[in-house]
């Protein structure tokens, strides 16, 4: 496993002055159940408002709309040949093409090459014509999340001078109502997990608990290793196994395609359902040095799981065959899944889950094993006369760019820790098993006060 280049996570500590941190960061995580996609729930501007991201694991680079009624008092563009403005790629140096306004100022840094939407990643590109971004100013503003000692949220605490990309109302198509910008958690240095760790000096850790139940949310910490208790005082920092964090060569960016990725992968060596091996051509996953295809990855920008074709085809002729030891009925599929069962035929949980067989993501040559459940693997359907519970694990196509995508309902309710000072991934097993789940985390404690 090789190192990252230090551009990823230190080339901006110049440029942020240093905090203390004694207690983690953390801000709410919303499934929207029509998009399917999550966003973040944090603070933001000068007095500061409420603020709704989508939230983007694998994203280098924040961005917000900022074009329409953006109102703050510490908002600021980045100037030329500063510290930060150096710390940029692919960013341009310029002056406004019309008159100086709120949203364009002379000797300013604008960003081409960092805002992207996730849905444009894992695309075949055409790098002599990209679809170019419509970003414009890069700017800094105020951000604030909500500490806490590990089990409780507590006052919040402002982040000066966060950057984001300024941009238009385009960016915000497929994106849930509400949703004003972008909270990207990659590994590059202008990620917030980065940004937090370069201001207050604290761990390069954080965690996601991906929450889908109607509920309540799920939960982000950033800079703390833990603990990580959720109702009734369950850590779940205990019962987290780890592996090694891959580095794929090439970035799906159009824009930084010369650098290693932005996104999270892991070593997946095989897939077992109830203990049957899938068998599928395990060299896919391997990364190919020019274009970057290849691994398997974990991504918040699909809520279901996506398998290239010939994988797909191979699990799910393993799972049916366990399903049908199980008694479940086959019925007609229903989009965008590619197998389905009559509800009334799958047994469930008396948490209302499907009791299904077992997929088991092998990593590290069957050391390291990531269960997952009926919670984790199908979805209950119920619309215009059908109800069904549906394989959630779609068909990525013949020549995705990522064979193997693990989606938000494979993370959900199993606290993923991202360890960026050692290169590894933590899972835990399921909350459910553990006794609660990623929707039982206090909040109640957040109160107004401002440090």
């Amino acid at each position: 496993m090789s190192t990252p280049p230090l551009f990823f996570f230190f080339f901006f500590l110049i440029s942020f002055p240093l905090y203390s941190l004694q207690t983690a960061l953390i801000a709410p995580l919303y499934k929207h159940h029509t998009s399917l996609l999550y966003s973040i729930s944090l603070h933001l501007k000068t007095p500061l408002r409420p603020a709704s991201l989508y939230l983007d694991l694998g994203g280098a680079f924040s961005w917000i709309h900022c074009y329409q009624n953006y109102n703050s008092s510490s908002y600021k563009f980045v100037l030329c040949n500063t510290p930060l403005s150096n710390s940029f790629n692919q960013a341009i140096c310029g002056s406004c093409v019309q008159a100086p306004s709120p949203i364009c100022a002379n000797d300013t840094i604008f960003s081409y090459a960092y805002p992207e939407n996730p849905s444009l990643r894992d695309h075949f590109v055409d790098y002599d014509h990209p679809k170019l971004t419509d970003s414009e100013n890069v700017i800094t503003d105020v951000l604030a999340l909500s500490t806490t000692g590990g089990s409780t949220s507590a006052p919040l605490r402002r982040i000066p001078e966060f950057p984001f990309a300024c941009v238009k109302t385009n960016f915000l198509r497929e994106v849930a109502k509400n949703v004003i910008g972008l909270a990207a958690l990659g590994r590059s240095n202008l990620s917030i997990p980065s940004v937090i760790s370069a201001k207050f000096s604290s761990p390069k850790y954080f965690a996601i608990c991906l929450s889908g139940a109607r509920s309540g949310p799920g939960v982000a910490f950033f800079g703390s290793k833990g603990p990580y208790r959720f109702s009734p005082n369950v850590d779940l920092s205990k019962s987290l196994t780890y592996t090694p964090l891959l580095f794929n060569p090439v970035s799906a960016s159009i824009y930084t395609y010369w650098l290693p990725s932005y996104e999270y992968y892991v070593g997946l060596s095989a897939i077992r359902i109830n203990g049957k091996v899938v068998p599928f051509n395990t060299s896919l996953l391997s990364f190919e040095p020019i274009h970057g295809r290849g691994g398997a990855k974990i991504s918040t920008s699909t809520n279901y799981a996506l398998l290239r074709s010939s994988i797909y085809r191979a699990f799910a002729t393993v799972f049916m065959k366990e399903a049908v030891v199980l008694n479940f009925k086959l019925i007609n599929a229903v989009e965008p899944f590619g197998v389905c069962y009559e509800a009334k035929s799958v047994g469930v949980t008396a948490e209302g889950q499907a009791k299904a067989p077992v997929v088991d993501l092998v990593m590290e040559k069957e050391k390291v094993v990531w269960k997952l459940g009926g919670r984790n693997t199908m979805v209950r359907i119920k619309k215009k006369g059908v109800d069904a519970w549906c394989l959630g694990f779609i068909n990525g196509g013949e020549f995705p760019r990522t064979p193997i995508v693990i989606g938000g309902l494979q993370m959900e309710d199993h606290l993923l820790q991202f360890d960026l000072e050692n290169f590894r991934f933590g899972f835990s097993s399921s909350a459910l098993k553990e006794g609660t789940s990623c929707s039982k985390f206090d909040f109640t404690s957040a109160n107004n006060t401002f440090f």
